[in-house]
């Protein structure tokens, strides 16, 4: 009974590793890891902008993936396309970006003189696999 529990159990890490694997090969993917202050950031929404639009308040966040308690992510199954990546610590649990009280980032370049992240645009072909888009600053917005 142990042995065949065991040997059922090492089949199913294998499937789900495996699995894993499959999901990157078969669909477009984007990955990456949200830090703040050099901390991971657990919870936030990531979100992905057309090219042009620009992260208002009211922006829903439901259909954003969550960062995992070390930061990180996994888009799968993006179109191709322009985008900005955002990331966005929802303070009041609403599932929609309010610039008074929620913290926003985005993936880019610092700016030297404000300090605040120059947003940059994300080229996305089919069938991609683009890793290491992180977000290395959340901030709030000035009012």
């Amino acid at each position: 009974m142990k042995k065949r529990l065991f040997i059922f159990a090492l089949i199913l890490s294998i499937m789900v590793i495996n699995c894993k694997d499959v999901v990157k090969e078969l669909t477009t993917t984007i990955s990456g890891k949200v830090t703040s202050e050099g901390e991971p950031v657990s919870g936030a929404f990531v979100i992905l902008l057309k090219d042009g639009i620009t992260a208002s308040s009211g922006i829903p966040l439901k259909n954003g993936m969550i960062t995992n308690s070390r930061g990180n992510y996994m888009m799968i199954e993006v179109s191709a396309g322009d985008y900005y990546v955002v990331a966005i610590e929802d303070a009041n649990s609403n599932f929609l970006f309010d610039t008074d009280t929620d913290k926003i980032g985005y993936y880019g370049d610092p700016d030297t003189l404000t300090g605040l992240t120059i947003p940059k645009t994300l080229h996305v072909n089919k069938d991609d696999d683009i890793e290491d888009i992180n977000i290395t600053k959340l901030y709030k917005l000035p009012q």
